[in-house]
């Protein structure tokens, strides 16, 4: 077998799980961005009709409204524990950092395929770049946060079925400039 091919076929198998892990890298920032704006949202609204409820005690001494008032109170108080308990914020900014350097690793991949399809340099050259590139991701991936696996399966969406990763060549000429445009036969 030929060593380009070989060394091709390893290149595109670390090529590919690189752009699963990066996808699966920023959905979970995408989960803990979600998660945040929904507690901060429900952190607003339980702390605002916590004021409501201590306001109409003053009007009234109802005991559903005193019952109702101490549940949102509480509602409030959880989710302050929440956050100091765990940062999303902190989190969204680990998977997105995470994602942008297996980004940068993905690119790297990229030129590498199409150096080793272009066989301008040998395959011991390649390969010594090909090391290099591989001792960044395993640092990448050993500074990277833990994933989950609703992060997997969304990954798994984007990538197989609405196909996040994949431009048509209209797509790329939309922008491109003119000259450097791709046309088919049938255009």
């Amino acid at each position: 077998m030929d060593e380009y091919k070989i060394l091709e076929d390893s290149v595109r198998n670390t090529f590919g799980s690189v752009v699963w892990s990066h996808k699966i890298q920023e959905k979970q920032a995408d989960l803990y961005f979600s998660q945040y704006k929904f507690m901060e949202t429900a952190k607003i609204v339980a702390a605002s009709l916590t004021s409501v409820g201590i306001v109409s005690l003053l009007f009234t001494d109802q005991m559903w409204i005193k019952i109702l008032s101490a549940v949102i109170s509480f509602i409030s108080v959880f989710i302050s524990a929440f956050f100091k308990s765990f940062d999303l914020q902190t989190l969204v900014s680990s998977h997105n950092s995470s994602a942008q350097k297996l980004l940068a690793i993905r690119d790297d991949l990229k030129i590498l395929l199409l150096m080793i399809h272009l066989q301008q340099k040998s395959v011991n050259e390649l390969i010594v770049q090909y090391k290099k590139v591989n001792e960044t991701l395993h640092d990448v991936y050993a500074e990277a946060p833990r994933t989950t696996d609703k992060a997997v399966q969304e990954a798994r969406i984007a990538l197989n079925i609405t196909q996040d990763n994949v431009f048509s060549d209209k797509e790329i000429n939309c922008n491109l400039p003119e000259t450097l445009h791709r046309r088919r036969e049938n255009e």
